[in-house]
């Protein structure tokens, strides 16, 4: 029965794991730089995190808030959502339609920030994420986001 109720978050939330200003550390107690070296050797846990037992779940969630405690200041709030979503679906009782779907909507309200994860991801780590939202997202530019520009990218003021 769990099995059955974390595939049906497992999806969306997939989705939205799959989906963090610089590089620099702050004293928040971020590391960009390590940040970045987990994304790599972890690809594969953030893409398709795996939550078929209890066991399994308590390890994603540990190593997503882990995530969340390195993430860079500019990508925090959005890494955290990822994580509030896993957790609110760590919370699904078995055969409970209210407490699926309370996980399906955090999921499905979390895209924007997968999104924004990716591309951060994408530009500063070089980690590709394949990403597929339900709403269509657009895409972050220099000059729309408060990202800094990325290695050898140029930003041109806005006219005006």
């Amino acid at each position: 029965m769990l099995r059955r109720s974390l595939a049906i978050v497992a999806g969306p939330l997939a989705l939205t794991a799959a989906l963090l200003t610089g590089c620099g550390d702050d004293a928040s107690g971020s590391d960009a730089e390590r940040f970045c070296g987990e994304a790599t050797t972890n690809r594969d846990m953030i893409v398709a995190p795996p939550m078929a037992t209890e066991e399994q779940l308590a390890e994603t969630l540990e190593f997503f808030q882990l995530m969340g405690d390195l993430a860079p200041l500019a990508i925090s709030q959005q890494w955290n959502s990822i994580v509030a979503a896993m957790e609110t679906a760590s919370t699904v009782v078995p055969g409970d339609p209210d407490s699926e779907q309370k996980a399906a909507l955090q999921a499905y309200a979390t895209e924007r920030s997968a999104y924004e994860v990716a591309v951060w991801l994408k530009r500063y780590c070089n980690v590709d994420i394949p990403i597929v939202t339900i709403a269509p997202q657009d895409p972050i530019s220099a000059r729309t986001t408060t990202l800094p520009p990325a290695p050898g990218e140029t930003t041109v003021a806005p006219e005006g």
